[in-house]
């Protein structure tokens, strides 16, 4: 418990954790207007038209979806942070000094940041909920809070913000460098994914494939409409996001184990 507050401090002493807050609350609010005042819009002459607000696909997407996308990334960033910083500062020295079993800070650092990072999520969904509920409100039609699989998916949408918190302190784990790991970690989510979801279109192995994907195995959580590229169960890709999560918490640790500090 001491070295789970000594994690907690480190990340709540410092102005970049609520700066990232910041910005997830900004990007959600963003994502949910947008989603709600969009919905049932045509995207252009001889376009189909979105599924409308009394759709419960969409209803979850104003609320769930927008409370997964707009936190993650930011949460993402901030577990990079709170490993890399520890590298980039030399913090990890006196750390591992006053903790030689390093297994313990490391699982003291990932539940401390999966704390955080729920907190993202939390936050995320309030901001989608009052902007989102507002613009549903605006158009005229019901809130749509007793929605078929809302609440569950809203669950899923903070789960797997945290979740999302973990794999940023295994990327900070693999790459100390804290501006190389962003790098790479947007590059990834923002550019690598998009396009082999893209790609998955024309080939049905790569569609297949990328259900796993993080980002993808994590907005199945959040119940998504219906796409081309036909999600996982929500339960399926919490499966799968767990499975991220065990998988850079063992590459953290065994990491953390050999590597030298000075």
């Amino acid at each position: 418990m001491n070295q789970l507050r000594s994690e907690l401090k480190k990340i709540t002493s410092t102005r970049l954790w609520w700066g990232l807050l910041l910005g997830a609350l900004l990007w959600t609010a963003f994502n949910a207007g947008l989603s709600a005042a969009f919905a049932g819009q045509s995207a252009g002459p001889g376009q189909p038209a979105t599924p409308g607000l009394d759709d419960p696909a969409m209803i979850r997407q104003v609320y769930a979806n927008a409370a997964f996308a707009g936190p993650y990334v930011f949460a993402l960033i901030l577990g990079i942070a709170g490993m890399t910083g520890e590298h980039r500062y030399q913090t990890i020295t006196p750390t591992l000094l006053a903790t030689p079993k390093r297994s313990r800070v490391v699982l003291a650092k990932l539940a401390a940041h999966a704390m955080v990072g729920m907190v993202f999520g939390v936050a995320g969904a309030l901001v989608a909920f009052g902007v989102g509920g507002a613009v549903v409100a605006a158009r005229g039609f019901d809130l749509g809070l007793a929605t078929d699989g809302l609440w569950p998916a809203v669950l899923g949408a903070v789960l797997a913000v945290g979740v999302w918190t973990l794999i940023g302190v295994g990327l900070g784990t693999l790459i100390r460098n804290q501006v190389a790991a962003i790098l790479v970690a947007v590059l990834i989510t923002f550019l690598v994914e998009p396009l082999l979801t893209f790609a998955a279109t024309a080939v049905d192995q790569i569609a297949t494939a990328m259900k796993f994907s993080p980002t993808n195995a994590s907005s199945a959580m959040t119940s998504p409409p219906d796409t081309f590229l036909n999600y996982l169960e929500p339960w399926q890709g919490g499966l799968v996001m767990l499975g991220y999560a065990v998988l850079f918490t063992a590459v953290g640790l065994a990491l953390t184990a050999r590597r030298d500090v000075t």
